[in-house]
């Protein structure tokens, strides 16, 4: 699982985006709100496109709310063949939001080091970096994912002679690590803020996080529709994400803003998130 990258020139995305702008962004959305049967209707057609990414809907307190709110029309969550084909005609994708990330595994991922990557999809992230020659010698690269797309993962793994790159299917089975990478699938976890460090064997001396939708608001869930299914998507409360960290002895050694990545929740444009975001923790 990861956050995807939507393709704009698409026509028919073109005319989603202009109505999400009009009522994710502007206060036309409240309006709109109060309108009856209004953010049902939309709701009930979004959700049940299967050719668009990226498109939201609504708010829920929690995953299990969220969850509840699926059509029953509609594949859930993450773990489906479908949901593991997606990247399979580009495994290397590399995107400005990229950067930051090897950036900083230049500088904590050495040789012989361990990283696990939560969320990776079939290695997305690994066969990007590796793309770029910078692999270190020794290291070994260990990809955290939902059952279906695991499979894939290793499947393309023994096709690309990629003999560093390994596959678990639970945080439990991730082996000790100096580095953990997540790379946009925090947000579709069921337990990730709590939950990411208290399941690892060990705590990672680096942790390197990217796309996420942080909010100075409070924290809540939406749908997103990203074609072959709908699943849960969390926006994280800002200062619960960062007070997460500093409690399992964390600092903040760098932050970046994802340019490439907004949210907006067609009827709450109070809830617009700009731009993702990415960050570096340091164990002290």
């Amino acid at each position: 699982m990861t956050e995807q990258h939507v393709n704009p020139s698409n026509p028919r995305r073109l005319g989603y985006k202009a109505l999400e702008i009009l009522l994710g962004r502007l206060p036309t959305g409240r309006w709109a709100r109060a309108i009856p049967g209004l953010p049902a209707l939309y709701t009930g057609r979004v959700m049940a496109r299967r050719d668009h990414t990226g498109l939201h809907s609504g708010i829920y307190p929690t995953y299990e709310a969220a969850m509840a709110a699926i059509p029953a029309s509609r594949k859930s969550g993450w773990d489906h063949d479908s949901s593991a084909k997606l990247w399979v005609d580009q495994i290397d994708p590399v995107r400005l939001s990229t950067y930051p990330i090897f950036f900083w595994l230049d500088q904590l991922y050495g040789e012989n080091a361990s990283l696990v990557d939560v969320g990776g999809s079939i290695g997305l992230t690994y066969y990007g970096y590796r793309r770029l020659g910078r692999l270190p010698a020794g290291a070994t690269w260990t990809v955290v994912e939902v059952s279906a797309i695991a499979r894939q993962g290793s499947e393309i793994a023994a096709r690309e002679q990629a003999a560093s790159l390994r596959f678990v299917d639970s945080l439990a089975a991730a082996p000790p690590c100096d580095v953990l990478l997540s790379a946009g699938a925090l947000q579709f976890m069921p337990a990730a803020i709590p939950g990411l460090l208290e399941s690892l064997a060990r705590k990672p001396r680096y942790v390197l996080l990217n796309k996420l939708p942080i909010t100075p608001g409070p924290d809540c869930w939406t749908l997103q529709n990203y074609g072959p299914a709908v699943t849960p998507n969390r926006l994280f409360n800002e200062q619960t994400f960062l007070q997460y960290f500093a409690a399992h002895g964390y600092r903040l050694r760098d932050r970046w803003a994802v340019e490439d990545l907004d949210l907006l929740i067609p009827f709450y444009p109070e809830r617009f998130i700009r731009h993702f975001a990415g960050f570096v923790f340091e164990q002290t």
